[in-house]
């Protein structure tokens, strides 16, 4: 039995501080629910007027996306008779306006000497090209005239030339990107074209020729055979 001078222990609780959990403090608290519901919300719309603008080519070019297409016109001798003009055909098949900022052209044994654009949805032999760039409307067509000199006489691919244009959107509200975009048809489909050129006489022989850069020399010397 204890006596009564020895003392009662008690436990005393200690307090100790308790580091949080690192994770915890990534993790924010939970918000209201009409909050989570806002920016919902607010992701949703602005995902869909990003898709919107895109899509229907306000701030990137879109010329393909109603079914874009090119093709080719016969070519003909350069006023200075010392070089050969043909023309690319490119229609802008979106509702809005396109700006052709420049053209990169390449034609396999050729030099290209410049490139320019006339507005015509259609074939327009002796107008004077205008200088890039240039603005294609939504769903209208334009010329691109390519002025080259052939380094040799023939050639055997079926598929002659490319045409890769930069294009930017006519904004004046929006911010664009502009992109490249090749043109869907060579520039001389060789299997397809029924004539590469524009007779500049009554000589038959014109309309058998097929090979574009025979076709050039032939203008240039001013003879078909």
């Amino acid at each position: 039995m204890p006596s009564a001078q020895e003392g009662v222990v008690v436990d005393t609780p200690v307090a100790t501080n308790i580091e949080p959990d690192p994770i915890d403090l990534l993790i924010p608290p939970p918000r209201p629910w009409w909050v989570r519901l806002a920016v919902g919300l607010a992701v949703v719309l602005t995902v869909g007027v990003g898709s919107f603008l895109i899509g229907f080519g306000y701030v990137y070019p879109q010329p393909e996306c109603c079914g874009s297409g090119s093709g080719t016109v016969p070519m003909v001798l350069a006023p200075d008779g010392e070089s050969v003009i043909v023309q690319a055909y490119f229609f802008n098949s979106s509702g809005r306006a396109l700006e052709i900022v420049s053209a990169d052209v390449d034609l396999p044994g050729a030099q290209v000497m410049d490139v320019g654009f006339v507005d015509s949805p259609g074939i327009q032999i002796g107008t004077a090209a205008k200088p890039l760039p240039a603005v294609v409307d939504g769903t209208q067509a334009g010329m691109i005239d390519i002025r080259f000199v052939p380094d040799r006489c023939s050639t055997t691919e079926t598929e002659w030339g490319s045409v890769d244009l930069r294009l930017d959107v006519v904004n004046r509200w929006l911010p664009s990107i502009d992109r490249t975009f090749r043109l869907p048809a060579p520039v001389v489909d060789v299997d397809g074209q029924t004539s590469s050129v524009f007779p500049p006489d009554e000589d038959p022989r014109w309309y058998e020729l097929r090979d574009p850069l025979q076709a050039a020399c032939a203008l240039i010397a001013g003879t078909p055979g």
